[in-house]
C-alpha cells in the first residue's frame, strides 16, 4: 500500500476506515446484549478494536507487543487508570484469548477479586467494589471461590468508552488530525496491515 497523498487523504481514509469498524463493533455487541446471549464474544471484539487502536497509536501492527500497545491506547484515549488495565487485561483479555475464559478470581492489591457482568448500568462498569465480609461464591464449574471484592463490568458501556474515544474531541481522529507523528505512525500500521 502506498502512502497517502496528502493528509486530508490519509484523514478520510482514517475516518472510513474507522468508522467501518466502531459500525461493527457495535453492531456485533448488540447481538451480545439484545438477543440476551453471554457476553464473553462481545469483550473478544472489544479487545480486538482496542488491540487495532493500539496498532495505530504505535505505528506497528506487527509486532508480538500488543498488550502494551493496547493499554496505551487505552490510557491515553479511553481514559482507563492503570489499574483498570490491569483488570481488564489481566481478568479478561489475556484469559479469554488464551484460555476461552476469563480468569474467574485474581489478586489485586492483596484481595481476591472476581468479575461480575452488568449489561447496562454506568455505575457499575470498570468499578471494583470491596466487599464489606468475604463471599463465598460458586462458579458455572462448580468450584466455590471465595472473593473480597467485585470488579465489574459491562459491554455496551466498554464498546461506548472505545467508540467515544475514536470520536470525542481530543479523542484518536481529533489527535489524528493535528499530529504530524500520529499521521506517520497510522500510516505505517496501515501498511503492515494491508500488506501480503
Amino acid at each position: 500500500m502506498a502512502a497517502f497523498a496528502d493528509t486530508g487523504e490519509l484523514l478520510q481514509f482514517a475516518q472510513t476506515f474507522l468508522g467501518d469498524r466502531t459500525y461493527s463493533l457495535e453492531r456485533g455487541a448488540l447481538v451480545c446484549i439484545h438477543a440476551d446471549t453471554p457476553a464473553l464474544p462481545g469483550f473478544l471484539y472489544c479487545f480486538a478494536m482496542i488491540d487495532l487502536l493500539g496498532a495505530l497509536l504505535a505505528g506497528d501492527a506487527k509486532s508480538s507487543l500488543v498488550t502494551d500497545r493496547a493499554k496505551a491506547y487505552a490510557r491515553r484515549f479511553m481514559h482507563d487508570s492503570v489499574d483498570q488495565c490491569e483488570l481488564l487485561w489481566g481478568v479478561f483479555h489475556h484469559k479469554l484469548v488464551h484460555l476461552a475464559q476469563p480468569k474467574p478470581v485474581k489478586l489485586v492489591k492483596g484481595k481476591t477479586t472476581m468479575w461480575t457482568y452488568w449489561h447496562d448500568g454506568p455505575e457499575h462498569h470498570l468499578r471494583v467494589r470491596p466487599l464489606i465480609f468475604p463471599s463465598r461464591e460458586p462458579r458455572a464449574s462448580g468450584l466455590v471461590i471465595e472473593t473480597e471484592q467485585w470488579f465489574e463490568i459491562s459491554v455496551r458501556h466498554l464498546v461506548a468508552d472505545i467508540v467515544h474515544s475514536v470520536y470525542t474531541t481530543d479523542g484518536y481522529l481529533d489527535a489524528l488530525a493535528s499530529d504530524a507523528s500520529l499521521q506517520e505512525k497510522f500510516t505505517k500500521a496501515v501498511t503492515e496491515i494491508y500488506e501480503p
